[in-house]
């Protein structure tokens, strides 16, 4: 097997992996959907019916398979056709994964579902022919054990999905159900996320449409990519969030970060990678396994040290800035430095690199912010700056930094000025380990949160390379020989320092401690993917006096994959049983505002939402005091399942938003209209730009629609 097949037979690895990944997710929200898995007589007329012929799930494994196997496609043609350009970073794996996205947003925005019959036939054709020319002629042992730990892996990632809140196949049931429930959920975040994707949508505007639609500085470049897939897919956002997005996404995610590190491999190996089978690579995979599952219990690694491994899998918008971070370094690789750059090289560090760094900011933004200091130290330290091209790129990322460091000071501030805004210093050093971690663990803490760049830091400078002494140190530094070893010092440290240098928004809440965790979660994804691609160097490692260690750390690894598993089945185990005994679930004040508010949305075109308003006056007690999780989730839902803004739409004086949530782009608003009758309610909605007022003032009456009209004098 010559490098190219070795190559070429990895990628395909990589997109047969993803497809699996993908199917056991959709399969297995299908089956918690449906009720078989549990045995138990689940109501199937929940909210969750399709129009369609095809069912929501298939579609979105539809395009996920589409979207995993599309550089396969290129390459079948490459090869049939003899195409230009090959080997270049245009043709890589990388940048053909993120063409193969920018065709499914495309189609989502200007054709909507009605070219989704077209992907039908693409998907499981390319699929069907991936697989069977990847499986025909190998080891049918190495293959077989190949795919049950691939299926083995997707039913833990499935099981980690569909474990919290965040993602179910039931989200509607268990927001009706929230009080009964005992596991950990954030309904709000759907509702919020889904509110700036309709407000999008409608309006063009990212904004969360409680009071009229005032825009707010975020990255909502997520939420627009989200926005288009849905329409596609002709499925509302919370119906994406909660099924298509862990469909699609979460295997791409996996599949960059895998096509990463055979990259980094090609580039280590000078592209020589011989006989090297992906498929047959026992090791690279346990890595990989053992770095995504975990080898702390996770009782005591989340409650105690606040090691949230998982992000990477649950967070939609960082997730997606990994999948372009991965996709952009990818890119950067597949250009060979080492010869004179054309005119394809000129176009990708001129206008492609800073689209991507645009796109990764817009995505998420402590994302880019980690990869700019890594881009000016590599431009400084490679001294690149003598070329004339490299330089102008360089300016042209500096006018980018300049933006981001702009926004993200003007994100920070807005949660100290806004509504309900916090009095706080944004400067606190040691804010993060003062504030979330004990003191007895700040050292366990900082060693495990950075525990895989440690070892590939250690791996490389005292297992390959032997150092013993700092004078050994200072010639490969200068010969360049440790430039990966610099690239994760710099992401570790630059990942540490905004939560050892400010109290980052927002603000005495939770989700501040989840924040730090985007910016120093990063390295170790990086610093894994070297790993990966350094196995063949560290084949020693594997010894008789290591394998009581790697024992333990897999036992370690396979007590969590059972506890993940029983967690979701007990989960969904509960749910079940509360629907069971709750036949009438939909007859319940919160079951009646849901369906009111779905079926407003379903009813009302796109037009008509456009111009109007929906207002819900604070009399209405089954609405405002609806157990829809906080308090300040509630007025998400408006929104969120209708598709159309609100007017004094803000939570009751008695609910304080605690941070977050949009809620800073209020300052100038949510002066409640005193006076709620047809001609105030007009006067307030026509300043707002809107022609129509949607009354709703019980959930048991039909809403009234207002016409407005402005008066000319």
């Amino acid at each position: 097997m010559n490098t190219t097949t070795s190559y070429n037979d990895a990628s395909k690895t990589i997109a047969i992996f993803g497809s699996i990944m993908a199917g056991i997710i959709a399969l297995s929200g299908y089956l918690i959907q449906r009720g078989y898995l549990f045995q138990l007589e689940i109501n199937n007329n929940h909210f969750y019916g399709s129009e369609h012929f095809f069912h929501p799930i298939l579609s979105a494994l539809v395009l996920s398979i589409f979207l995993l196997n599309f550089p396969q496609a290129y390459r079948i043609a490459e090869s049939k056709f003899k195409l230009p350009l090959s080997n270049r970073w245009l043709t890589s794996d990388a940048a053909l994964s993120l063409i193969g996205l920018i065709i499914l947003i495309v189609a989502g925005n200007i054709f909507s579902f009605y070219v989704l019959h077209v992907f039908y036939l693409i998907s499981f054709s390319l699929f069907a022919y991936v697989f069977y020319s990847w499986f025909q002629g190998r080891n049918n042992k190495q293959t077989y054990l190949f795919l049950g730990i691939s299926i083995l892996f997707s039913i833990w990632v499935a099981s980690l999905i569909w474990k919290y809140g965040l993602r179910s196949p039931l989200f509607f049931e268990e927001l009706i159900f929230f009080d009964n429930t005992s596991t950990y959920k954030t309904f709000k975040d759907v509702l919020f996320h889904s509110s700036i994707i309709n407000m999008i949508q409608a309006h063009n505007i990212p904004s969360t449409g409680l009071d009229g639609i005032p825009s707010f500085v975020f990255y909502f470049g997520s939420h627009w990519i989200f926005g288009n897939l849905a329409k596609l897919l002709d499925i509302s956002p919370i119906i994406f969030y909660n099924l298509a997005f862990p469909i699609i996404f979460t295997p791409f995610m996996f599949s960059s970060l895998l096509l990463l590190a055979i990259n980094l491999k090609k580039w280590q190996e000078n592209s020589n990678l011989g006989n090297w089978s992906l498929r047959a690579d026992f090791k690279f995979w346990l890595i990989f396994f053992i770095a995504n599952i975990g080898f702390i219990y996770y009782p005591y690694a989340h409650n105690n040290m606040i090691l949230l491994w998982y992000l990477h899998i649950h967070g939609a918008s960082y997730s997606l800035g990994l999948t372009f971070a991965f996709l952009f370094l990818g890119m950067l690789l597949s250009i060979n430095h080492n010869n004179a750059l054309t005119n394809i090289e000129f176009v990708f560090f001129l206008l492609v690199l800073p689209f991507m760094l645009v796109l990764i900011g817009f995505t998420k933004l402590s994302t880019v912010l980690l990869i700019l200091p890594l881009l000016f130290y590599l431009f400084i330290r490679l001294k690149l700056y003598k070329n004339l091209m490299y330089s102008f790129s360089a300016i042209i990322v500096s006018g980018i930094s300049i933006i981001v460091v702009i926004i993200s000071f003007t994100i920070a501030n807005q949660a100290t000025t806004g509504y309900n805004a916090q009095s706080v210093s944004l400067f606190d050093p040691f804010n993060l380990l003062r504030t979330w971690i004990k003191p007895s663990l700040w050292l366990f803490f900082l060693f495990f949160c950075c525990f895989w760049s440690i070892l590939f830091i250690t791996l490389r400078l005292w297992y390959e390379r032997k150092i013993n002494n700092v004078s050994h140190l200072k010639t490969l530094f200068i010969s360049k020989q440790l430039i990966d070893v610099e690239i994760i010092i710099i992401l570790c440290v630059v990942g540490l320092l905004p939560g050892m240098l400010f109290h980052l928004p927002p603000y005495n809440h939770p989700n501040s401690m989840t924040v730090n965790v985007y910016f120093f979660d990063f390295q170790n994804w990086i610093a894994l993917a070297f790993i990966l691609a350094s196995m063949g160097k560290f084949q020693n490692l594997f010894q008789k006096k290591t394998y009581l260690i790697i024992l333990a750390i897999c036992g370690i690894c396979i007590l969590n994959y059972t506890y993940q598993i029983q967690a979701v089945y007990n989960r969904q185990l509960q749910l079940s049983q509360l629907i069971k005994n709750n036949p009438n679930y939909l007859s319940t004040t919160e079951g009646k505002i849901i369906n009111l508010l779905r079926q407003i949305g379903k009813d009302m075109p796109l037009s008509e939402k456009k111009k109007t308003l929906v207002f819900i006056p604070q009399s209405n007690k089954d609405f405002w005091n609806a157990k829809l999780e906080e308090c300040y989730a509630v007025p998400f839902s408006v929104p969120a399942m209708t598709g159309m803004a609100m007017l004094d739409g803000l939570p009751p004086t008695h609910c304080q938003p605690k941070g977050a949530y949009g809620y800073e782009s209020y300052e100038n608003f949510g002066v409640r209209t005193e006076k709620q009758n047809t001609k105030a309610l007009c006067s307030k909605a026509l300043d707002k730009g809107f022609s129509q007022v949607l009354r709703i003032d019980s959930i048991y009456t039909k809403p009234r629609l207002l016409s407005c009209k402005r008066i000319v004098r």
